[in-house]
């Protein structure tokens, strides 16, 4: 049965309200969901007493102030359970940082968002370091690049259109139609690049992951300085499209 399209506007607002402590990263007094919402007390409140009795949010007995609650955890956990990849893909993020001594990451396409989902890091050294549950823009990432040239043109055309492309440097793309004629390129050389596109003074290289039945919703990149040559950049294309090759070929078993 087709439910797509039907919305229930209490579960988007309690998953707003959710979103907002995600941001927020610290507890909010009802007061600063109020302000952060535009919403009436009244429905915050409402909201708020369901999603206690679930566990979903907590209240701090000593300020009255509201966090994320522990059911979320045993959530968070069961879908990381759900997810071969993450795990397949560890060891191959681990091969990578020793290579090339750069930071790793698996993106994964969830809906319409590009989500951090594993980082691995150098243990020594300069590190550049990003969130897991990070949301990256598939416009001027190399994961989200990669990705949109490994999925059908209309969808990919779709997700580009559906917001705003943010310039977040003077090199970043934002025409959707210049964005999509670059995307045979990158499908045909198997990695995508971009340079100081989403943040000055960064580059990055990715590769696709495609699951069993050929779908592509997961990227392996590696994050450097701009200022690294080619042929240690040359060494992470190579180590970037190994490892995804790698994870692709385990998920084919």
């Amino acid at each position: 049965m087709e439910t797509r399209g039907r919305r229930v506007h209490a579960i988007e607002k309690a998953i707003f309200l959710l979103d907002c402590f995600w941001e927020a990263r610290q507890p909010l007094s009802l007061r600063e969901l109020e302000k952060k919402t535009g919403w009436a007390k009244s429905t915050i409140h409402g909201l708020l007493a369901s999603m206690l009795d679930s566990g979903v949010v907590e209240q701090n007995s000593t300020d009255g102030k509201y966090r994320l609650g522990y059911h979320l955890f045993e959530l968070g956990s069961a879908v990381n359970q759900g997810w071969d990849v993450p795990q397949i893909c560890a060891p191959q993020l681990r091969k990578i940082v020793d290579q090339v001594g750069e930071s790793a990451y698996l993106a994964r396409l969830s809906g319409d968002d590009l989500i951090l989902a594993v980082c691995e890091e150098p243990h020594v050294g300069f590190r550049i370091v990003s969130e897991v549950g990070t949301r990256l823009p598939l416009h001027c990432s190399s994961q989200g690049k990669v990705i949109l040239a490994n999925i059908p043109k209309y969808e990919a055309r779709r997700l580009l259109s559906k917001r705003e492309l943010t310039g977040y440097t003077e090199k970043t793309v934002t025409d959707v139609d210049k964005l999509l004629s670059e995307l045979p390129k990158i499908k045909l050389c198997g990695y995508a690049e971009e340079r100081e596109e989403y943040k000055l003074g960064l580059k990055s290289v990715a590769a696709p992951i495609f699951d069993r039945r050929g779908e592509c919703r997961y990227a392996i990149g590696v994050i450097c300085i701009a200022g690294i040559g080619e042929e240690e950049f040359q060494k992470m294309r190579e180590a970037v499209k190994a490892a995804a090759q790698a994870v692709t070929a385990e998920l084919g078993k």
